[in-house]
């Protein structure tokens, strides 16, 4: 989304601070066409003075400050209305350095602006031999939230979460000083910045991430659907498939992404280092499991010679990709103990069966062995390192539908759906960059758990001024927004 006002989430370009919709449609009626929850200003970020002339000006006139490349954000941390905004979507430097070392890692690394979108970098990534960890849309921007929040995607079973690759940070503190971070220096930058929430430590310029050797890539995809069979054994194959993901990715290369619907399942493997012909060795025992209980499935497997093809021929066209609709959603981290207790195994199911029964929900998630790469601490959520996969509870905007239905839709999963995927994995957490704003959980816990002290403080430290501010972010709960809709800091 290049423009430098735009919004993925349509909660927050609402033309007025208690509606959910961003345009003047006649439909609307009295509804004026106003700015909304957009920023006022924007500023064409070129470089660090930029940055820092922008901090100074927000924090001597007393103006909102917000931080965007492509608006890619659920929460809306890259809005705010009236704000003055920094847009570093014309970051877009691209190198790579083929001997990066350090005290913890030596080998090829990339660095790129921060408005470089994940589409390019895979592709330059690829054009050099080598593949970067992104997620599934091709726009998001790689440097920014996505990384910052910790950053899911279908390279995670071999080489961790994108936070997990950060080799560094070129960063503008909210002081306006200009500093690298890395493990060894500005370290509690470096750590907070790697998966403890963007928009909020400061402003991000580049990142530098490790790189890793292309190669063939083997991508099955196995689907089955209840007309097949009826509902219940239809339900009984998905916990089948739930029971044997650990087994399937636990200690490999192995990732996956699943979609369940109210009377359809498919799941994408994504197999690093195995023939087409292994694939039925480390399918077999859920292939077997399946055809126990007489489940008929569809399974194809295809072979790229690089994990750009693959990506392009699932996720494609690159350099940008699909594009994805206008959803609402919610997340949840389904530890391994879930999937592998036949007692946690049904609640779960349930939850899932709870939400796509009508058939306007679907959940979609993806799933690794997040605790078998080396990586630099950082401060990722803990619960994604026990977690066998995490889950969006999906649903799609209906333009022709009220806005009320619409609403309806949303206030359902936050109330009912949520609690259900809650209840079933006690202890666990959310994904904070796909989370509904409407979220009514503790989000210090399922956000940020054990480190948000930690991270608080480092917020404090380096935002003395308290120019940063998401919705969900660290610190955003010493703020408040009055009833027209101007952000204040202190007490309510």
């Amino acid at each position: 989304m290049p423009g430098p006002n735009r919004s993925y989430n349509l909660q927050w370009g609402s033309a007025r601070v208690d509606e959910l919709d961003f345009d003047c449609m006649g439909r609307l009626g009295h509804i004026p066409c106003e700015l909304g929850n957009y920023a006022a200003y924007s500023i064409r970020v070129t470089g660090a003075d930029d940055v820092v002339a922008g901090l100074r000006f927000a924090q001597e006139k007393n103006i909102r400050l917000s931080i965007r490349n492509t608006g890619h954000d659920y929460n809306g941390k890259s809005s705010g209305l009236g704000s003055l905004s920094l847009w570093t979507h014309h970051l877009n430097t691209k190198q790579i350095i083929p001997r990066y070392h350090s005290a913890g890692y030596s080998g090829p690394a990339i660095k790129l602006g921060a408005g470089v979108v994940a589409g390019e970098a895979l592709e330059f990534a690829s054009q050099n031999g080598y593949q970067v960890v992104t997620g599934e849309c091709g726009t998001v921007g790689i440097s920014g939230g996505y990384t910052q929040g910790g950053g899911h995607g279908p390279l995670n079973g071999a080489y961790g979460l994108a936070a997990d690759n950060v080799l560094e940070w070129e960063v503008v503190t909210g002081e306006g000083k200009h500093v690298v971070a890395t493990p060894e220096k500005n370290a509690d930058i470096y750590w907070a910045l790697s998966g403890g929430g963007g928009g909020t430590y400061g402003v991000v310029l580049s990142m530098t991430a490790k790189v890793h050797p292309d190669g063939p890539v083997t991508g099955p995809i196995l689907a089955f659907h209840s007309p097949a069979v009826g509902n219940e054994t239809f339900w009984k194959a998905i916990g089948i498939f739930y029971k044997h993901l650990p087994d399937i990715l636990r200690g490999t290369n192995n990732s996956a992404q699943f979609n369940t619907w109210n009377n359809d399942f498919s799941a994408l493997f994504v197999f690093l280092d195995q023939s087409p012909a292994a694939v039925n060795t480390t399918l077999g025992p859920l292939l077997a499991e399946l055809d126990s209980i007489r489940m008929p499935y569809t399974l194809t497997v295809g072979q790229t010679t690089n994990f750009r093809d693959y990506y392009n021929s699932i996720y494609g066209p690159l350099p940008y990709g699909l594009s994805p609709p206008s959803t609402s959603l919610n997340s949840r981290l389904i530890p391994e103990w879930v999937v592998v207790d036949p007692n946690a195994n049904k609640k779960l199911l349930d939850a899932v069966r709870l939400t796509t029964n009508t058939g306007e929900f679907h959940v979609a998630c993806t799933a690794a062995d997040l605790n078998k790469t080396d990586h630099s601490d950082n401060a990722v959520l803990p619960a994604w390192r026990q977690s066998i996969f995490a889950c969006n509870m999906v649903v799609f905007w209906n333009w022709t539908a009220p806005l009320s239905d619409n609403l309806e839709r949303k206030n359902r999963m936050v109330s009912q759906y949520a609690p259900a995927m809650d209840a079933a994995t006690p202890g666990s957490g959310v994904y904070l960059n796909e989370i509904d704003p409407w979220y009514k959980g503790d989000f210090k816990q399922t956000m940020y758990g054990s480190n948000y002290p930690r991270l608080l403080n480092i917020k404090h430290k380096h935002d003395p001024h308290h120019l940063f501010y998401g919705f969900h972010a660290v610190g955003s709960d010493e703020f408040h927004i009055d009833g027209s809709g101007r952000l204040c800091y202190g007490g309510t």
